[in-house]
């Protein structure tokens, strides 16, 4: 049984991930998307979210220009996953570069100072994270939790 899901369901959806024990499944575009909190760390949980059952290391890619998405991860991944940004160089190396070449030359030799690496994480830190994200998304439909049986 699914619903589609209503600004009522989120709260309760919100509310429930921000539990101890998180069991909630998803459909969206054909895919199964399951939500479950799991220990990161000795005292730190985090809510994990597999497509279709898997979470793969093959599905990340680091070429250039590829958004951090390999040719072999299911195409909704991009909307599931939570997308971080590190910058190429730190600030410290920022100003080391600007120092040596000055701030003028130093954008024609390091033209890709600014740029940033971007990747995707299977994991969310809170549940209103994952909940914003997840609202955004068209045509999701809740297909097992604990609100729908209440």
């Amino acid at each position: 049984m699914s619903k589609p899901i209503t600004k009522e369901m989120w709260e309760k959806i919100e509310a429930e991930m921000a539990g101890g024990w998180v069991d909630i499944a998803f459909s969206y575009k054909g895919h199964e998307v399951k939500v479950t909190r799991v220990r990161e760390s000795e005292s730190k949980t985090c809510l994990q979210v597999y497509i279709d059952g898997f979470i793969k290391g093959e599905w990340a890619s680091f070429s250039a220009g590829k958004n951090g998405i390999s040719d072999k991860a299911p195409k909704i991944l991009a909307d599931v996953w939570c997308q971080k940004t590190k910058s190429i160089y730190s600030t410290k190396e920022k100003a080391a570069l600007t120092k040596i070449y000055g701030k003028r030359r130093v954008k024609k030799e390091c033209q890709d100072l600014h740029d940033k690496w971007i990747f995707y994480v299977p994991h969310f830190s809170k549940a209103s994270v994952l909940c914003r994200q997840f609202k955004k998304l068209e045509g999701l439909e809740l297909t097992e939790g604990m609100c729908l049986k209440a």
